[in-house]
């Protein structure tokens, strides 16, 4: 398995390219997949994959996009594959897309059946899998040239999600809500349509991930880093762990995941 991360001229829009492979000798694989607050478009270029999400499903195949998940899932990789992918920034999507994005949660769909416009625009970007850097290049330039659709809702979610990095999620909706001029309702509605989660499940998991990118970074001990995240105990840090995971911490610690662990490590 190797997994590669690219840069890209467009970070109002991408967080990262990458291109995941999979050799002859590495499949069958299955690994477990942690939501880490991202929408994403992907093609598969050849291989057979599928993801299986409370025993759903869902074949990986062409291009697919993929909404915010809460709960980890199964990924398989059942033969040599090649795959390219878009993790978006929390509120491209619906700036691309102008359509409500937890339409998209906890699935991976036909981006050419979900949204026939955006699949032609970006399909030839896709048309040579052996150059990933021209890849980089037609993405950047067809996402660059995008009418997108803002206004003071996106400007207000974007507010938001700076607030949530700047504080690795150490922050509250009483916190967030000194800094703009709307109700708790209104942001709640308006964060769930445009990133896909409400604002207090988005600030859950970015704290839990921020710990878990920590911790295999090696930047600090798990004891220290469950109390700076404000996790009260070890059951508290253990209640989000299942949740998130799909599995106790002892459970996962013992196992070795690949590619959760080069996940993590990209920072």
């Amino acid at each position: 398995m190797t997994l590669n991360y690219f840069d890209n001229s467009v970070p109002h829009l991408v967080e990262e390219y990458y291109q995941l492979s999979f050799t002859d000798e590495s499949v069958p694989f299955q690994t477990t997949v942690l939501p880490v607050g991202f929408t994403h478009v992907t093609h598969l270029f050849y291989g057979h994959q599928k993801a299986v999400f409370n025993k759903t499903e869902m074949p990986l195949k062409d291009t697919i996009i993929s909404g915010q998940f809460f709960r980890s899932y199964q990924f398989h990789c059942l033969s040599k594959s090649m795959s390219f992918g878009i993790s978006f920034h929390p509120t491209a999507l619906f700036k691309i897309l102008n359509t409500d994005i937890s339409k998209l949660d906890n699935r991976h769909t036909s981006l050419e059946q979900f949204h026939l416009e955006f699949y032609n625009k970006i399909k030839p970007a896709f048309e040579d899998f052996s150059n990933p850097e021209k890849m980089v290049t037609s993405l950047d330039r067809h996402l660059s040239s995008l009418e997108l659709n803002t206004n003071k809702n996106t400007e207000n979610i974007d507010i938001v999600i700076n607030l949530i990095k700047g504080k690795e999620g150490l922050i509250s909706i009483h916190d967030i809500l000194d800094h703009l001029n709307i109700s708790q309702k209104t942001l709640e509605t308006q964060f769930k349509n445009i990133v896909g989660l409400t604002p207090g499940k988005y600030i859950r998991l970015f704290r839990f991930i921020k710990l878990m990118r920590k911790f295999e970074n090696q930047e600090i001990a798990i004891n220290d880093l469950i109390y700076m995240f404000d996790y009260y105990d070890r059951s508290h840090f253990a209640k989000d762990f299942k949740l998130f995971m799909g599995e106790t911490p002892k459970s996962y610690f013992k196992k070795d995941y690949p590619l959760l662990k080069a996940v993590f490590k990209n920072n």
